[in-house]
């Protein structure tokens, strides 16, 4: 038998005779083993002296040894009252009589509030900014077609064809819209319609109105919306059963400001190119981290004097997407 041969046999006895034991340094079985008897030898001189304290350097062990009793065994404990939910700010006011609007029920049964606003009758450079995005729409020399065409789109189209749309949610993630504010050509003029949930049910309805509207229309415009609304809407209209299909070209205003103006603004949010490239600031506007609770709050009160703010909001966010796709520059990368 050559030497290797032998040396793999000799350790492979005496590995079946006892542990291995490297160096001086004693196994991790030994030291458990030290520590339990120390820990008996501790708790023996407690029991002959009357105390029931155990302290063992290195180990950590309760202050005082007391016996394991079942949960049914223990007193009742007082539950303390959780906070009550915050007050709305602002006189109780009905939804019907803060907002001009109808309730609609769709074919499947589906309800929702609706609340639709023409942006002619918003005060400004209304009609201008109409003229403006019809005629950006339909020229392809435009600042929006060269946007257009770094994004891949390339079909031909009219007014009619385009719809901005934004959503307002009760938080990230699959948790519930109840808003979705969509922005369409009619007879000439911008129309906004503004789909509202009165209540978690009706979120359902809010999907399938607005995929209704969106279904003649052939352009999606958002922001951010490639990577939130556009997939949060296919995601909710799952969760509540709602057919939908949005195979529209979709415009990312994001991503167009980003290559538009990304090098000459501090950030490419949607007020500041608001402020910097509308020329436009908003007053008495509800912080978007604020419309989740405001919601919340109108259906655990049925007050709507947030609710007037949550969908002037969503409305400006439109009107803003709509102007910004008037200011491109002719050269995309300007």
């Amino acid at each position: 038998m050559d030497a290797p041969e032998e040396s793999r046999r000799r350790r492979l006895d005496a590995l079946n005779r006892k542990p291995l034991v490297r160096g001086d340094k004693p196994s991790e079985l030994d030291e458990l083993r030290r520590r339990v008897r120390k820990i008996r030898e501790h708790k023996a001189a407690d029991v002959a002296s009357g105390q029931t304290s155990v302290s063992v350097p290195g180990l950590a062990l309760p202050g005082r040894l007391q016996p394991i009793v079942f949960r049914r065994d223990l007193p009742a404990t007082r539950r303390t009252k959780s906070p009550s939910p915050t007050t709305p700010i602002g006189p109780h006011i009905e939804l019907d009589q803060a907002v001009v609007g109808e309730d609609l029920t769709t074919p499947q049964g589906r309800r929702a509030f609706v609340v639709r606003r023409s942006v002619m009758d918003n005060p400004g450079d209304a009609a201008a900014l109409c003229q403006s995005l019809a005629g950006a729409l339909t020229d392809r020399s435009s600042g929006l077609w060269a946007q257009m065409h770094l994004a891949g789109i390339e079909a031909n189209l009219q007014p009619e064809d385009l719809i901005l749309f934004d959503l307002e949610t009760t938080g990230l993630s699959s948790s519930p819209l109840f808003l979705i504010g969509a922005m369409v050509f009619q007879n000439g003029a911008l129309v906004s319609h503004q789909f509202f949930a009165r209540d978690y049910s009706q979120e359902a309805g809010v999907l399938e109105m607005f995929l209704s509207l969106a279904a003649g229309r052939k352009l999606l415009v958002s922001f951010n919306g490639k990577s939130f609304d556009a997939p949060f809407v296919l995601t909710r209209a799952a969760a509540n059963g709602v057919l939908c299909r949005l195979a529209h070209d979709h415009l990312d205003l994001l991503h167009a400001a980003r290559r538009a103006w990304g090098g000459r603004l501090p950030d490419c949010r949607l007020q500041t190119l608001e402020c910097y490239v509308c020329s436009r600031t908003r007053t008495d506007d509800i912080p978007g981290h604020l419309i989740p609770d405001a919601y919340h709050d109108f259906v655990r009160t049925g007050n709507a004097c947030q609710i007037v703010d949550v969908l002037e909001h969503n409305f400006l966010d439109l009107l803003t997407l709509a102007d910004i796709m008037t200011r491109f520059p002719r050269s995309a990368g300007n």
